[in-house]
């Protein structure tokens, strides 16, 4: 443990922290500074006077991410331990720590040593009304400079302690209430931005009221609205208040119904208010399906994407290794967040919860007035079998000019194969079905799929046959088109395409063993791989086909 400094030094801590340490001669890696902040004149030591008001100024206790610290609590009764605990960051469970002080605390001292996680001495002075301030910092990490601080103040002998925490309905701290206690001697404190206050009173009985605090269109109120305490020499009693106000949260989307075609663009809005006015920079979270898993989410629920500004928000990672956890978006200075959602080809219900956060980073306890689900649904465009694509395709080719731009370059068949099956262009037949572009060994391909049961796709990104979603599958691989065994017009897919003569595709499973199908080129280990990391086709949306505000 490090030496207590000599009594003449303890008066530079009134000269600032760093003079302390200049004296001290330590370059410090992380320091332990007890600092008593009074905001009242001390009265003589020869007459000291019982104070009886509230603790102040308010503290704000910050926080470093790479280090924590705070004290055990927040009054700490002469003869008792003041006890500060450390609490692991970034920079990791135990940074490397050397405690020192700039004031002499009371002894003994336990802890405080070099990499000690605690620091433990003894209030052996009052702090007067105000509070003493409890740091650790340090400089030498990957982060830079750092510091977290924690208060306490230590009453006069002879009084009690009233104190409590306000708090709001979502169960975040409220600032700058003032608190009165009417008793014997009045005595008052304004709640901190932790939501606590404390105030020194003779021992008797007091009704303590909150009043003040946030303004907005009414005037704050509180649950209780009195609260009786009893006050007793050496001890605390709590009177805790609820403000009867919090963050109110609206979710609202454009649309509650669209169809799953792959290029929909549902656009939404969150607006954060209080007291009835708009309330900017509030962090939301954004869940989406609510009650399922985050894997759920990404692989068995239907596919959309939350956008803003064309930028994705929802779901992080890539195709291949898709994040479903929560995200977290903050309103703007008006109190209003802009979001869109990418509809992709999978029908079903899909939902959204956007829950406000309190400043401590804490969500909102009060779900009714903080919180809100909205669902939209993607509905189906028909319900063709996979297995009668081949004629329907053909059927539809043959009789209406609907497929008259389809092309056997894989992006512009894909393109007009969403486009027809959205529409049902001249009739055609095609709804229920969904395509993707997708990689295989020789170029790029086409690969059709019930709407209803998108593809499954490993960790490398491949569509493995061993999954049964994929086994059925149709491949339309351009180089692999070899036209044997059929009139010599259809030497070229294309012709196949125009003329509605597009002869049995292989399955998934065919394409990949390499099994023969009449006019396709045999290609043992044939796998197929998803063609972008992007959340685009195989169930999501159609890349470059979607509305504006469209993202993938």
């Amino acid at each position: 443990m490090p030496s207590l400094p000599p009594p003449g030094l303890a008066s530079l801590a009134a000269r600032g922290r760093s003079a302390a340490r200049t004296a001290f001669g330590v370059v410090l890696t992380a320091a332990l500074v007890v600092a008593t902040l009074v905001t009242t004149a001390q009265a003589p030591a020869a007459a000291p006077s019982t104070p009886t008001g509230g603790f102040g100024p308010p503290v704000n206790a910050m926080q470093s991410r790479c280090e924590g610290m705070s004290v055990a609590s927040h009054i700490v009764f002469l003869g008792h331990d003041v006890i500060g605990r450390t609490t692991p960051g970034v920079c990791g469970s135990a940074p490397e720590n050397t405690w020192e002080w700039a004031s002499v605390p009371g002894s003994p001292v336990s802890g405080c040593g070099k990499d000690a996680t605690t620091c433990v001495f003894k209030a052996d002075a009052s702090t007067g009304t105000g509070y003493a301030v409890l740091c650790i910092n340090g400089s030498y990490t990957q982060q830079g400079p750092w510091e977290s601080c924690d208060y306490y103040g230590v009453p006069a002998k002879g009084v009690g302690v009233i104190e409590g925490h306000v708090t709001d309905k979502d169960g975040g701290p409220v600032a700058a209430v003032d608190i009165t206690a009417y008793g014997k001697h009045s005595a008052g404190a304004v709640s901190g931005p932790d939501g606590f206050y404390a105030m020194q009173a003779d021992a008797g009985s007091y009704r303590v009221l909150p009043s003040g605090g946030p303004q907005g269109k009414s005037t704050p109120s509180y649950s209780p609205k009195i609260i009786d305490a009893t006050a007793a020499d050496g001890a605390t009693t709590t009177a805790d208040f609820k403000l009867l106000a919090g963050i109110e949260l609206q979710l609202q989307f454009a649309k509650s119904s669209v169809p799953a075609n792959g290029t929909e663009v549902v656009n939404g809005t969150i607006t954060t208010a209080e007291f009835g006015k708009p309330l900017p920079n509030v962090r939301v979270q954004l869940e989406v399906m609510p009650g399922e898993t985050a894997a759920e989410a990404v692989t068995s629920a239907p596919r959309a994407t939350v956008c803003n500004s064309g930028s994705r928000l929802w779901p992080t990672g890539t195709m291949a290794s898709p994040d479903g956890f929560p995200v977290t978006v903050t309103t703007d200075s008006t109190g209003h967040y802009d979001l869109a959602v990418t509809v992709g080809t999978t029908p079903g219900t899909w939902r959204l919860d956007a829950w406000a956060e309190n400043s401590d980073g804490t969500l909102s306890t009060d779900t009714t007035a903080a919180s809100e689900t909205k669902s939209i649904t993607f509905t189906r465009l028909g319900s063709v079998p996979l297995a009668d694509f081949i004629s329907e395709y053909d059927l539809a080719a043959k009789s209406t000019k609907a497929l008259s731009q389809i092309s056997s370059m894989p992006s512009v068949m894909v393109s007009t194969l969403a486009q027809v099956t959205s529409t049902a262009a001249g009739g055609t037949k095609l709804g229920g079905l969904a395509y993707g572009l997708v990689q295989a060994k020789e170029g790029q391909s086409v690969i059709v799929f019930s709407a209803e049961k998108p593809p499954v796709i490993d960790s490398a990104g491949a569509l493995p046959t061993t999954f049964a979603a994929n086994a059925d599958d149709l491949v339309i691989d351009p180089a692999e088109w070899t036209g044997a065994g059929l009139p010599a017009k259809l030497a070229s897919l294309q012709a196949a395409l125009d003329g509605g003569l597009l002869p049995r595709s292989p399955t998934l499973t065919e394409f990949d063993s390499g099994s023969p199908v009449a006019a396709w080129k045999t290609v043992p280990h044939n796998e197929i791989y998803i063609s972008s990391q992007s959340f685009e086709y195989l169930g999501w949306g159609y890349a470059g086909s979607g509305a504006p505000g469209a993202c993938y």
